[in-house]
């Protein structure tokens, strides 16, 4: 298992605690730590704006990593509390709700935006699945106490316009997104 000391990965035969266990650490269900698989966790929303690392409150609720085999999840955070959605008591109902199935479609949504800016900007079909997830998690704002990916945050909070730039700068130099 590795692990982040002073910036830099090392190996590590440090003991964790059951799935689950005090602390909250490691609670992901099985279906969330496959191969590819894009783990969203939920974040109270920050209406004033990200700022910094102190500005994404972790919501109560989210599961956190790491996989048993060490992996870093969630691999990024999002909105997931007062969420507006839609509601099953009517046809033009809407409710204020809170959870990781809020948290994921505002990912998924923002995903399905960045590969059409793709598109345009690269004049190429469909990215790969893992070069969207790449440009997801390397575009993240830092959230959380320590610098970089930790077990709680993942990446960090996802920003959309930071990704959609990149695309943008890629689009002028050629090379720098190669799948």
């Amino acid at each position: 298992v590795y692990s982040q000391a002073s910036h830099s990965w090392v190996t590590s035969t440090t003991l964790h605690p059951a799935d689950g266990a005090s602390g909250g650490y490691d609670c992901l269900a099985s279906s969330g730590v496959a191969k590819n698989v894009l783990l969203v966790g939920a974040v109270e929303d920050i209406p004033s704006g990200y700022a910094g690392p102190s500005d994404v409150v972790m919501a109560p609720f989210s599961s956190w990593g790491p996989t048993d085999d060490g992996r870093v999840k969630p691999d990024v955070v999002a909105n997931g509390v007062g969420v507006r959605s839609t509601s099953n008591t009517g046809t033009n109902d809407y409710v204020s709700l809170n959870g990781t199935s809020m948290a994921a479609p505002s990912v998924a949504g923002s995903i399905i935006l960045l590969e059409e800016r793709y598109r345009q900007a690269l004049g190429s079909g469909a990215p790969r699945s893992s070069t969207m997830r790449a440009l997801v998690i390397h575009s993240a704002n830092e959230a959380g106490a320590a610098e970089g990916p930790d077990y709680r945050f993942g990446w960090g909070l996802m920003d959309t316009p930071r990704a959609a730039s990149i695309i943008g700068q890629a689009a002028a130099h050629r090379g720098m997104i190669i799948e």
